[in-house]
């Protein structure tokens, strides 16, 4: 769910999916894809074996690819043939292959999670209704995103500077070059998640643990993956963090979200990958650790890297965006910028995509 956390948590894709028209737009195309969804499980619902969840997962990873390619072609305004052309085979091998298959089933396991843990209505005892939801909810998600990215690499043919495209590429460049900052948050929020769960399992209650495990790990490793974040933003300009420019309310919010919020998500798919496609009838405490430590291992490499990566588009993007979006001032801008940035960036093993 990178993509997801980079297009809320960077300010130049922020700005350019929130823009008013582009979400007066997407309101109406995230409408079709639910209610197809909707149709489709009733019409296969009596043909497929959808109680069985790898069956349902299958049918929800279909359905969201073809979601996916549909709302990203409607981002993108192009035909596919078009956008095949010009975007190239690896670029739809990940919009429909991640942002599609991968994405879509992610979700039903963390709507099937929360149904599991939180209402008490397990997709096994009760397939119908978790399972339409299971269908609707990730289809519409993935619409949604798929949309958002399909605007993005429009903007960007047009000419407007995009410094990240959210399909990870810039992360696994800068890993090996930042790995000892990286190892250790990786590493605190590891311990910080393990050593939570571990606590938590002690305290007894077994009907109990996987609710207090899924609201008290994530908040621990919540907060190590805020830190996380300020000490990425710090890699650049280290007086920074001397300086501290974050408010208290803007510390709060952004500990709810994306912190808290991404990493009690995390947790959940993980459950719902035990209970539904490893069939795991209760977790043992080996087995919320792993999922607490995992969830921490995420958490941690992806919050370090979008503080570094929020601090370096805020150095990089500083032109007005009714300017970002001409491709001819666009050209010259951007061409004296990146020769002035350039080699100090470079000093500090930025990657220059």
């Amino acid at each position: 769910m990178l993509h997801r956390l980079s297009l809320r948590v960077l300010p130049q894709l922020h700005l350019l999916v929130t823009d008013q028209p582009v979400r007066k737009r997407k309101r109406w195309v995230m409408l079709a894809p639910g209610l197809v969804a909707f149709g489709i499980y009733r019409l296969l619902k009596d043909v497929l074996p959808l109680s069985e969840p790898l069956v349902l997962l299958g049918l929800c990873g279909c359905v969201s690819a073809l979601a996916a390619t549909w709302a990203y072609l409607q981002g993108r305004g192009l035909s596919l043939r078009e956008s095949f052309r010009q975007d190239g085979v690896r670029q739809w091998l990940w919009i429909v292959g991640w942002i599609g298959v991968a994405y879509g089933m992610q979700l039903s396991l963390l709507v099937l999670a929360i149904l599991q843990v939180f209402v008490g209505y397990d997709f096994l005892l009760h397939p119908e209704g978790p399972a339409m939801m299971a269908m609707i909810i990730p289809c519409t998600s993935v619409t949604r995103d798929s949309f958002e990215i399909g605007v993005v690499q429009r903007l960007a043919h047009e000419g407007t500077v995009v410094p990240t495209f959210p399909n990870g590429d810039v992360l696994r460049g800068w890993i090996p070059q930042q790995l000892p900052e990286v190892t250790k948050w990786g590493v605190l929020t590891i311990f910080g998640g393990s050593l939570s769960s571990w606590i938590v399992f002690g305290m007894g209650l077994s009907a109990w643990q996987p609710i207090l495990q899924s609201i008290l790990v994530p908040l621990i490793v919540g907060s190590i993956s805020m830190l996380a974040f300020f000490a990425g933003e710090a890699l650049l300009e280290p007086e920074k963090a001397k300086r501290k420019p974050h408010t208290w309310l803007s510390c709060l919010w952004f500990w709810m979200w994306p912190s808290v919020t991404f990493a009690l998500t995390y947790f959940l798919v993980m459950i719902g990958i035990a209970s539904y496609v490893l069939r795991v009838d209760q977790l043992s405490q080996l087995g919320f650790v792993v999922i607490a430590a995992s969830t921490g291992l995420m958490m941690g490499v992806y919050s370090v890297f979008l503080g570094w990566r929020k601090s370096y588009e805020e150095r990089v993007i500083t032109i007005p965006e009714n300017i970002q979006r001409c491709p001819f001032v666009m050209g010259m801008l951007q061409q004296s910028k990146m020769t002035e940035s350039v080699p100090s960036l470079t000093s500090h093993g930025d990657l220059v995509k």
